[in-house]
């Protein structure tokens, strides 16, 4: 039975999305079968990753005018994965991000998110995955909410900032403590943080007392911590590093953090 995977962050800018899609592709690498669906319905940008421009999307499927099998892309051929990735993108279009942000009632909503459950359970049998990875909006929205509440495994990502540790911390006390109960588990990613060093071919000098300290006082373990690293923060475009530099330090820490996931997944079996 494969594990569900949601990443969830207090605000946006934490570098989410580039963590999530390199993530997937690195479990994919492994020889992992995996799914990606973009539940980050209020911006979606999945595409931009992955250059797609699918004929039906996860909006369809929750409208009911598609099956879930109709919004999956294959990506595993041209990426060169020993595994399997497939993507579920959210249309990016103005008017169906608007369709599903307010011109849709409770009654409708609630029905999307039961059929996505029994979708999930398709998904995972009929396509034999190790892992469905849900890509959630920030913030406490429905279709990030019902994303968490969905998933086995959950992973806050955060920057290590006054705004984002008293974020996170609100969010674990009001939603992810509650989650527990039903056999949750969830931790933290911290991203763009001080450590990497152009000087020394990116070495990563990660602070493990800074690291502790965070720990105890958000009150969750970190399973992953990720540098700051220039040439990503600031790339013009959004790069798969994982395939593409698969030797970067990025893309070493990423694998760490999934080597790690891994470790967890089967404890939680």
């Amino acid at each position: 039975m494969g594990t569900t995977l949601a990443f969830h962050s207090y605000k946006g800018g934490t570098g989410k999305k580039t963590l999530v899609t390199n993530l997937a592709a690195t479990f994919a690498m492994m020889g992992k079968r995996v799914c990606l669906l973009d539940f980050d319905v209020y911006a979606p940008s999945l595409t931009m990753y992955f250059q797609h421009t699918p004929e039906s999307h996860l909006n369809d499927f929750l409208a009911g005018e598609a099956e879930i099998s109709d919004i999956l892309v294959d990506v595993s051929s041209e990426l060169g994965l020993n595994g399997k990735l497939f993507i579920g993108f959210s249309s990016p279009k103005k008017e169906d991000i608007h369709k599903i942000e307010i011109n849709h009632d409770v009654k409708w909503q609630f029905d999307a998110f039961k059929k996505f459950l029994a979708a999930k359970k398709e998904l995972i049998s009929e396509y034999e995955l190790d892992y469905l990875i849900l890509d959630t909006s920030p913030g406490i929205r429905y279709w990030a909410i019902n994303a968490i509440a969905a998933a086995n495994l959950l992973f806050l990502m955060m920057k290590v900032s006054e705004m984002d540790m008293v974020g996170t911390k609100k969010m674990i006390t009001e939603i992810y403590d509650s989650l527990i109960k039903y056999g949750s588990k969830y931790f933290i990613i911290l991203n763009k943080i001080s450590g990497a060093s152009p000087l020394q071919e990116f070495q990563v000098n990660v602070n493990e007392q800074m690291i502790r300290e965070i720990e105890e006082r958000v009150g969750s373990e970190v399973i992953g911590a990720i540098p700051c690293f220039c040439d990503i923060q600031f790339s013009s475009h959004e790069v798969l590093y994982a395939i593409k530099q698969p030797k970067h330090q990025f893309s070493k820490c990423v694998l760490d953090i999934a080597n790690k996931i891994e470790g967890k997944s089967k404890n939680s079996e």
